[in-house]
């Protein structure tokens, strides 16, 4: 793998080193991420997440599953970074619980269990161990199915009258048929979240996994 190399600082922005040597094959998609990360030295990136190649993030598809991951460890490393306490994690838990979800339900369960324990035991014991199934979580590739699930689980908690209930359910529909991508379907349900009650919903970072701004033709004239 060459290209793009990833670590993370204190403020939630991803910092991104790419090689010196595919600058300019990776330039457009550089100037894309300008914007929302940090570009640093090599040697900064130690302790890296993971190396990608420039040429597999030009497909959208690699490209949203790399940046899911980016943007969700920089988040968990500005929590970790402060003065957090434990009800911090779990809050952060639950911002994540949909999204988790969505990539191995078994890990979400194993990562709760570590935030259930997080104020009987040492900080950093929680911080490094949480972290861990956090990562491996988020490396479990996600399916049409949990997506399904995940959506489904959402829109049980919305409490929609008859009709939105069921146009919701078609956009569900739709999109387990290979009609519609995910995120039309997302963004149809994430509309219905509305008032007190969908707060929760709203606020989960499966809807918003990276900035909007990040998403679709990132080739210079089409963003």
């Amino acid at each position: 793998m060459s290209g793009v190399t990833v670590h993370h600082g204190t403020t939630g922005r991803p910092r991104l080193a790419i090689r010196a040597g595919l600058l300019d094959e990776g330039g457009d998609l550089i100037d894309a991420l300008t914007p929302y990360v940090d570009w640093v030295p090599g040697p900064a990136a130690d302790g890296c997440l993971h190396e990608e190649d420039v040429r597999r993030l030009r497909d959208p598809a690699p490209r949203e599953a790399f940046l899911e991951r980016v943007f969700a460890h920089a988040r968990l490393r500005t929590l970790l970074e402060g003065d957090w306490l434990p009800r911090d994690l779990v809050a952060f838990h639950a911002r994540h619980k949909m999204q988790l979800l969505a990539h191995d339900p078994v890990l979400y369960r194993e990562a709760g269990r570590v935030v259930a324990a997080a104020g009987t035991r040492p900080r950093g014991e929680v911080a490094a161990e949480y972290t861990a199934v956090f990562q491996r979580a988020l490396a479990a590739p996600v399916t049409v199915g949990r997506n399904v699930n995940v959506l489904q689980h959402c829109l049980g908690m919305l409490g929609l009258d008859p009709a939105r209930r069921a146009q919701a359910l078609r956009a569900i529909d739709a999109y387990q048929a290979g009609r519609v991508p995910l995120g039309e379907a997302a963004a149809s349900l994430r509309r219905h979240a509305t008032g007190e009650s969908g707060g929760y919903v709203r606020d989960q970072t499966y809807f918003a996994p990276f900035p909007d701004g990040l998403r679709g033709d990132l080739s210079p004239g089409r963003r």
